[in-house]
């Protein structure tokens, strides 16, 4: 029988205590791992979340909700894809509304608490308003699954292309097909209540609360006045009978004892 060296015999050991869901990554391109591809989870997002992925993006400044967009409906709202393997991600690009920030996830099973934040896309308002791309590189990570979603801001939040590359494309961020939309005619957070929106209401019921406090007051402030009046009134009244002369007595008829005898 052969006899192990102490130092393969220690080789060994250690490769047969390697946790048994270590896995390679896929081999490492510039590819975008996202094109085409759907997503596995969502939540609460509105819109063909098809468009995320579908390699095309709206004029930088174009409106935040433009036909190539999805919204976001709150803050807990996400995208989630499944990569198929583990794979490596170093950089990512983004397009969404400006004035928001977005955060992206990766996590090797998909389980909830799995998920590590790997960058998080910052507000780029300062370039202007409507939608903006955002590009990062970040430290190489292998991940099966990644999210894009837990957006901060001004609770209008959209995406418009998301992206994900092993290496990072020359040149970076790479450009993608634009589709001719309306630019921004206003900031997101100066948009009007749409009607029938509880917006809407709110600020109709508070209109006339308000309206109806201004009436009491005006009733209130006049009330006294008016009494007021009314008791001057009834003062001149009372003085004007009091000062009235006293009518003369009515005198009597002369009775039969009173005549003068014949």
């Amino acid at each position: 029988m052969r006899i192990l060296s102490p130092s393969l015999l220690a080789a060994t050991l250690a490769l047969a205590s390697l946790p048994s869901t270590v896995v390679l990554a896929a081999p490492c391109g510039t590819d975008n791992l996202l094109k085409g591809k759907k997503p596995s989870a969502t939540q609460t997002v509105k819109g063909d979340v098809a468009l995320v992925t579908d390699g095309t993006v709206g004029p930088e400044g174009a409106n935040w909700d433009a036909p190539v967009t999805v919204t976001l409906e709150n803050v807990n709202s996400s995208i989630t894809y499944d990569l198929g393997e583990p794979t490596e991600i170093s950089a990512v690009v983004m397009q969404g509304d400006a004035n928001d920030t977005y955060k992206v996830m990766g996590s090797a099973d998909g389980s909830p608490a799995s998920y590590k934040l790997l960058v998080e896309l910052a507000n780029v308002v300062d370039r202007g308003h409507g939608l903006r791309t955002r590009s990062a590189q970040v430290t190489p990570t292998t991940v099966r699954y990644l999210r894009i979603g837990d957006a901060n801001g001004d609770n209008f939040f959209s995406v418009s292309e998301f992206a994900a590359f092993c290496k990072a494309p020359t040149p970076f961020p790479p450009g993608f097909k634009i589709v001719d939309v309306a630019p921004a005619s206003k900031p997101d957070a100066d948009v009007a209540p749409q009607p029938g929106s509880d917006t809407g209401r709110w600020a109709l019921l508070l209109t006339a609360v308000a309206l109806a406090l201004a009436w009491l007051a005006y009733k209130t402030i006049t009330r006294p006045a008016a009494d007021s009046t009314d008791a001057d009134k009834a003062a001149d009244a009372a003085a004007k009978a009091t000062d009235k002369p006293a009518e003369p007595p009515v005198a009597s008829p002369p009775s039969d004892k009173d005549k003068p005898s014949t």
